[in-house]
């Protein structure tokens, strides 16, 4: 099975075209999607990443007043340079020559999309026979302690060199010192064997020595995952392209460098389910095994759904019932706010029994891939329900969405349909 990178907007106005999209690739294709939530905060490295995780890539250039989105551009501006399998699809009114010609490519219309599904389905399955069937895996990885190259650190004085080179030990990088690698004589394989085993790249922009520039293009040209640094306060940035692609600025001399080198390798290693609540862990396992019959499909509410069980405090994610976190409000309300209303009028026991018999009822009803992620979720309601996190319980049953509350009334469970109701702000 093939696994892609899906670059697309987030914004309302095209999540209908997303639907339509969402739903060619994972039914018609049965191709399975990066699953790569979205945050704060994004860097060049973290797509990097994904994008090196993947066979390939489809991108949705969308129709906006001002232009086709920048990052989306970016994101397939990556792939061409990884030299990954691509497929873009472009609205029809945006003009000629966005993407290069070559490139596997394919209009759509903003209004009669649904009647080129049979075009959009065929370059679909173009799109693999590019990446192979199955995809042909990475040729010998390395067995070795993963490795962090660096560039152009001589810029930094030597305190500030130790405390980055101290930095990527402690994270379980071997650092590499790639400006005292031989890159002059091609006969000497070091410098390819670095090229092919790299898992991220530390550089320093402020260099001008040449052994860093030839690094900085060597790693550019091989889609290493890469964190750009500059010590330099007058950095003159390019509003040509988003700035979170730009280098991150860093005070060597006063501040800890490694307060911002930190910051950048969290998002390139992407550690979204970094808890410290184990009652959490095994929620999300549970999900993840009612979710089991998915076999690595699912469909554009997903995302959301998963983002809303295992994010915690930590991301804001648009959805039917509004964000999640400390600071989220569903119709205005915190989910401890609405537990709060709901307390006085259900008793948790009595609700962990009703959530247990519409799990069963909805695991034995589920057809489509959505059913079995809702599913997944009452489960985690249900189990929160035992362990008395009441906002919990509203957390996830915000999860469950429209389907569970129709079998809950269905089914007659009334404890669990005032729950779902509250949750959902019906």
């Amino acid at each position: 099975m093939q696994i892609v990178y899906w670059a697309h907007s987030y914004r309302q106005e095209d999540a209908v075209i997303n639907r339509h999209f969402g739903i060619l690739i994972e039914k018609a294709a049965r191709l399975i999607v990066n699953f790569d939530p979205p945050s704060k905060r994004v860097n060049a490295s973290k797509l990097e990443q994904n994008l090196r995780s993947c066979d390939g890539m489809i991108a949705i250039l969308s129709w906006r007043d001002s232009g086709p989105s920048q990052y989306i551009l970016y994101e397939i501006g990556l792939a061409l340079r990884a030299r990954k399998p691509l497929l873009v699809f472009v609205d029809d009114r945006l003009p000629d020559g966005m993407i290069p010609a070559r490139i596997l490519q394919r209009r759509f219309s903003h209004r009669t999309y649904f009647r080129q599904v049979r075009d959009h389905t065929f370059a679909l399955r173009e799109l693999i026979t590019y990446m192979g069937d199955p995809p042909v895996p990475r040729y010998q990885p390395s067995t070795n302690q993963r490795t962090c190259g660096l560039v152009g650190t001589r810029s930094f004085d030597r305190p500030a060199r130790n405390q980055l080179r101290d930095f990527i030990n402690h994270r379980g990088y071997q650092p590499v010192d790639l400006d005292r690698v031989t890159a002059t004589n091609p006969l000497e394989f070091a410098m390819f064997e670095h090229l092919a085993d790299l898992d991220i790249a530390v550089q320093c922009v402020d260099s001008q020595a040449r052994i860093s520039q030839y690094w900085a293009g060597s790693l550019s040209a091989a889609a290493v995952p890469s964190i750009a640094l500059s010590a330099d306060s007058a950095y003159k940035f390019s509003d040509r392209f988003p700035v979170e692609f730009q280098p991150r600025l860093v005070d060597a001399g006063s501040g800890p460098l490694t307060d911002v080198v930190g910051g950048e390798f969290d998002l390139y290693e992407q550690d979204f389910l970094k808890v410290q609540d184990p009652e959490a862990i095994e929620r999300y396992t549970m999900m993840q095994v009612q979710a089991g019959d998915l076999r690595g499909r699912y469909e554009v509410d997903t995302r959301n759904q998963y983002l809303e069980v295992i994010m915690g405090d930590q991301y804001n994610v648009s959805g039917q019932a509004g964000a999640v976190g400390p600071n989220a409000h569903a119709h205005d309300m915190t989910f401890n706010q609405i537990w709060n209303q709901l307390q006085p009028s259900l008793d948790l026991a009595k609700l962990a029994e009703e959530l247990g018999q519409l799990r069963q009822a909805m695991e034995q009803s589920a057809t489509e891939p959505g059913h079995r992620l809702a599913a997944g979720a009452v489960a985690a309601a249900e189990e929160s329900a035992r362990q008395a996190d009441g906002p919990k319980v509203v957390e996830y049953l915000k999860s469950g969405g429209k389907w569970a509350l129709s079998l809950a009334e269905k089914i007659g469970v009334g404890l669990a349909s005032t729950a779902l109701k509250a949750a959902l702000g019906i």
